[in-house]
């Protein structure tokens, strides 16, 4: 059994305004990721990163989604216009000690070696 993935609230102001859109259609049409993917032709994860503002919609994905979550074709197009907004969904620097090294060590010695 699948359960129903919901946004979390904290995210609402780190997240791009489409996910707020796609999420609150999902959330009325009671659909879940594995579903949309099957109607999307598409793999869950990939769904699930159109959604959080991951990655992006081509045409016929956003074609696919106004339909199946009947959101307007024409906002649904703006909104997913343009390119993902990676990293915004976690606090900078990390708190968590192994992801703070990593990024440490990208930001300050990415390039000299």
């Amino acid at each position: 059994m699948s359960h129903l993935a919901t946004l979390d609230t904290s995210l609402h102001n780190r997240l791009p305004e489409s996910a707020m859109t796609m999420f609150e259609a999902k959330a009325a049409k009671k659909l879940t990721f594995e579903a949309i993917a099957k109607e999307l032709g598409r793999a869950e994860v990939a769904v699930a990163a159109m959604f959080y503002g991951q990655a992006r919609a081509s045409e016929e994905d956003i074609d696919k989604l106004s339909k199946l979550l009947e959101v307007d074709h024409a906002k649904l197009t703006q909104e997913l216009a343009g390119f993902p907004d990676r990293g915004r969904t976690i606090d900078m620097p990390p708190k968590e000690p192994l992801i703070y090294r990593l990024f440490e060590i990208v930001q300050n010695y990415v390039g000299y070696s």
